[in-house]
């Protein structure tokens, strides 16, 4: 596997795990969405953090952005989704 796909992966499993805990959140404390944001965007830099410790000596020179910028769509879209099909289904 590509050191690209590694970091994907990570993304994808940091925005369901991001979701899955902010919809929990949202149900057990009422928390709101200008908070759960901000948790989304921590979360997205600790998983910068890992990438560049576990992943960076991987990548070529020229590859370094890709650490910041790969699986950003896709961690945006599963934790939004992941946080709204939680609470929809276990809040309501």
């Amino acid at each position: 596997m590509k050191t690209t796909d590694k970091i994907f992966w990570l993304r994808v499993i940091f925005g369901i795990t991001t979701g899955l805990i902010l919809g929990m959140l949202s149900i057990l404390t009422g928390f709101e969405g200008s908070s759960g944001a901000f948790f989304a965007i921590l979360m997205y830099i600790a998983s910068y953090y890992i990438a560049r410790i576990k992943f960076a000596p991987e990548l070529p020179p020229k590859d370094s952005r890709k650490i910041v910028t790969t699986g950003l769509g896709s961690f945006i879209a599963l934790f939004l989704f992941t946080w709204i099909l939680v609470f929809s289904l276990l809040g309501s």
